[in-house]
């Protein structure tokens, strides 16, 4: 009956579950011979073997049996673990015992020597776990190879176990653990899954030395007990050091099923930056202390940012200034202290004469602009009257009431221009550095981005819907590189250029970002923090976009790039391309006649290095 229902079970078998079984039946039985073999010499072994055989088969056959019976056979061998090697201790034990007492009865033991039993439960279970054993180590080193991003594990529980021991063995899973932050300093130097606990959580300043040689990009917080002040130390710690911040679910809520999900909640998007963050200390940022700041394009990503981390530094009042009605609801729902709203447009000049001349802004961030490039394309005349025209208007509105300061928001699409955005942009560039060097009232700084990680109409947001949609991701060319910053980074970098030096007036201000990033290789990168595989998740490549380029540039190559008194912030001031003031004035003039043919004629004239993809090529 028994060996009717073994059988039955045989036949069920998959492939890899059959291999299974004959690997371990040819284990039992050569287990047998060896255990002789190590105790009697060959020949008289090899004698003893030609009548024992039969108990070689039955042995592996009951250990077969009684393996798949604790249902081994149905594990995975990767997840193999101490219950399977409990079973397989318990299994051998048994037959062993069983093989002693059928020989007992039938020869009385006789020739066989004592130690035989032991010896043959040593070599099975070396034999039988061995190769397991073996398997999940190579398999956890294979997973190892891959790219994975560095956390370090805060908690030292049962939660803190299980996504430690998930991330070794989930081949989709996007972690590396690298080190655990404890709860009490005496589990310092210990280990789980052989990850060495580091530090504890009330003594993070000792951990700030140690996570230099860690090279981390993430924490991750798996205890939900931890004090929700010890909490927000994590949280200004990760900020402090560039590092993103997640945490694990509860454990009844943390799936184990390998086919799930494999994630920390939520994913930052610091995460595909593949690199830290510059840290800047804008709480030092006392010159906006009590003073007065007007924000365009308010209500936009950089905006938006800008008026949050200054609501912050105490200023006297902030003007919210947006023409999208619910940017600006938005906005302001998200802004402490003291603030105006002000829906206006900054093509509307007398509009904003009244605001600046009835507010007397101390600086004023001019972050509005029309950015997509398709649209741009399409429709160049708008971006000359909302991101040259109007710049030049509130430039000269500086000028007229005594603005202090104004920060210009550019990007590095305005080097080597290739689209009316970028070149629109780099008009203004050069328009503010001509009149910066003129007697004026207002010291102008120009900040110069990379492209912003999360802010509207960048890739991140556009891949994240094409993956929760289950794909494809598509990507215009395989080679497109971007340089990438977070908007904390960009919106630090526009505020220090703030209180930076009056010599530096006319200043291009660009922030270190080390390597451009692959469009192709962050698209790989968002698959793997969201759980998935590339075979899940097809990438399609639909070509480049009117104006699009290949790889950005930080700074034209006859720039000079000179290191600030802040550490990762880059100046130039060289003036490339000189213009004629009376050109910039027909310009503004044509523009304002709505003379799109002529404008644009005087707008190729006056900006030589702007050029199109299709004339790079000739």
């Amino acid at each position: 009956m028994v060996s009717y229902f073994f059988c039955k079970d045989i036949i069920k078998m998959n492939k890899k579950i059959l291999i299974t079984v004959i690997h371990d039946f040819f284990i039992f039985c050569f287990s047998f011979f060896i255990a002789l073999l190590l105790r009697l010499e060959s020949d008289y072994a090899i004698f003893l073997m030609e009548s024992l055989w039969v108990f070689s088969i039955l042995f592996a056959i009951i250990n077969i049996v009684i393996l798949n019976y604790y249902g081994l056979y149905h594990g995975i061998w990767r997840y193999a673990s101490m219950h399977e090697i409990i079973s397989i201790f318990k299994s051998i034990f048994i037959s062993t015992l069983f093989i002693i007492a059928l020989l007992f009865l039938i020869f009385r033991l006789q020739d066989i020597p004592r130690s035989f039993p032991i010896l043959l439960f040593i070599v099975s279970l070396f034999g039988v776990t061995g190769p397991r054993v073996f398997y999940r180590v190579l398999k956890d080193k294979l997973i190892k190879k891959k790219s994975k991003i560095p956390v370090l594990v805060v908690g030292d529980n049962d939660t803190s176990e299980n996504f430690i021991r998930l991330t070794k063995i989930e081949k989709n899973s996007p972690y590396n653990v690298v080190g655990i932050v404890g709860t009490k300093k005496s589990g310092i130097g210990r280990r789980i899954h052989n990850v060495p606990i580091v530090s504890s959580i009330d003594d993070l300043d000792s951990l700030q030395n140690k996570i230099k040689n860690l090279e981390l990009q993430r924490i991750i917080i798996s205890d939900n007990t931890i004090d929700s002040n010890l909490v927000e130390s994590l949280y200004i710690f990760s900020k402090k050091n560039g590092l993103a911040i997640g945490i694990i679910p509860k454990l009844s809520n943390f799936s184990l099923d390998p086919e799930a999900q494999f994630t920390a909640n939520p994913i930052a998007i610091e995460d595909v930056l593949g690199r830290k963050q510059k840290v800047h200390d804008t709480p030092s940022l006392s010159q906006i202390k009590n003073k007065i700041i007007l924000i365009t394009g308010a209500g936009g990503s950089i905006g938006g940012e800008l008026a949050r981390q200054i609501s912050s530094l105490d200023p006297k009042l902030i003007i919210l200034l947006e023409s999208n009605e619910y940017a600006l609801y938005k906005i302001s729902s998200q802004v402490k202290g003291p603030f105006i709203c002000k829906l206006a447009d900054i093509r509307d000049t007398v509009r904003m004469e009244e605001i600046i001349k009835n507010h007397k802004p101390d600086i004023i961030f001019h972050a509005a602009a029309l950015k997509h490039i398709t649209f741009v394309e399409d429709e160049p005349i708008e971006a000359l009257k909302t991101n040259f025209l109007a710049t030049v208007k509130i430039c000269e509105l500086c000028n007229l009431y005594k603005v202090p300061k104004l920060i210009f928001i550019s990007t590095d699409k305005a080097v080597y221009p290739t689209n009316i955005m970028g070149a629109s942009k780099r008009l203004c560039e050069k328009y503010i550095q001509q009149i910066s060097s003129s007697n004026c009232n207002t010291n102008f700084s120009i900040v110069r981005f990379g492209n912003v990680l999360g802010s509207t109409g960048s890739v991140i947001p556009l891949f994240e819907s094409q993956i929760k949609k289950g794909g494809p991701i598509t990507i215009t060319h395989p080679k497109v590189t971007r340089f990438f910053m977070t908007i904390r980074e960009a919106v630090e970098l526009v505020l220090i250029s703030s209180q930076l030096t009056a010599e530096k007036n006319g200043g291009i201000f660009i922030l270190e970002m080390g390597e451009s990033v692959s469009i192709k290789e962050l698209a790989k990168r968002m698959i793997t923090l969201s759980g998935k595989t590339e075979a899940e998740i097809k990438i399609e490549v639909t070509g480049l976009r009117k104006g699009e380029k290949i790889a950005e540039k930080l700074n034209f190559t006859n720039e000079e790039m000179n290191k600030t008194e802040v550490e990762g912030i880059l100046f130039t001031k060289n003036k490339l391309y000189n213009v004629d003031f009376s050109d910039y004035r027909k310009l503004v003039s044509l523009i304002m006649k709505n003379n799109m043919i002529e404008a644009m004629k005087k707008f190729r004239e006056i900006l030589p290095e702007f050029k199109t993809n299709e004339e790079n090529k000739n």
